[in-house]
């Protein structure tokens, strides 16, 4: 009987001579099976009749076999293409803020600003650093620059502190005075009525910070994005 999955390889050798060499393929289709059982039963004894049953059976059992690695292997494909696609999508979040339902010590909702996306043993994360407060800049009218001013909110002239400061409530965000103006005090906690000083300083927008450190947040957990 002719075997299909056989091919040769022909080679040349170093004294000359041609070489030919069998490789077989040990994958059996379903037609294989279907000539197997077709010659068999043209080579069975009359006697003694084969069970074409069993091999019907091999047959259907290879079928399935083979069914299913396909499906298998059209399932990974699509996993891979799914994982992709949703590694694309993720990537959107970079830059945003997100939250997962977390609270802080205050009981207010912990917000993480995403860095990375990164796809681990196939499920995403998202590298963030979790949103620690506000703080707001104060300008200096006569260099039109952002002046430094410390914890306690004391203002410097360059790298020297200054004999007033700029009132901080609890969060540490900017006090303003009654006209609108930005509460400064002086070395005895007064409040500063001098325009020559309050002219000097006004608002100058503000930035929000965040924790040096970094969590792996499953993008599983994470609740809204903005």
């Amino acid at each position: 009987m002719a075997v299909d999955n056989v091919t040769t390889n022909s080679s040349v050798g170093v004294d000359g001579n041609s070489y030919t060499s069998a490789v077989s393929n040990d994958t059996l289709t379903n037609n294989d099976f279907l000539r197997l059982m077709l010659e068999e039963m043209k080579q069975q004894d009359p006697t003694k009749p084969m069970d074409s049953a069993a091999l019907m059976d091999s047959q259907l059992k290879m079928s399935t076999i083979q069914s299913n690695q396909e499906m298998a292997t059209a399932m990974a494909s699509m996993q891979k293409a799914y994982a992709s696609s949703a590694l694309s999508t993720a990537a959107n979040m970079i830059g945003h803020s997100v939250k997962t339902g977390a609270k802080d010590d205050a009981g207010e909702d912990k917000i993480y600003k995403v860095l990375t996306i990164n796809n681990k043993d196939g499920e995403l994360y998202a590298t963030a650093a979790q949103f620690t407060g506000v703080v707001d800049g104060l300008k200096n009218t006569e260099t039109e620059e952002i002046a430094k001013y410390d914890a306690n909110g004391v203002i410097y002239d360059g790298e020297e502190a200054t004999d007033y400061r700029i009132s901080l409530n609890a969060n540490g965000r900017f006090e303003y005075n009654e006209d609108g103006t930005l509460k400064l005090l002086d070395t005895d906690n007064n409040v500063i009525t001098d325009e020559d000083i309050t002219s000097k300083y006004t608002y100058g927008g503000y930035s929000l910070m965040y924790s040096d450190d970094t969590e792996e947040l499953p993008l599983s957990v994470i609740t809204s994005v903005s």
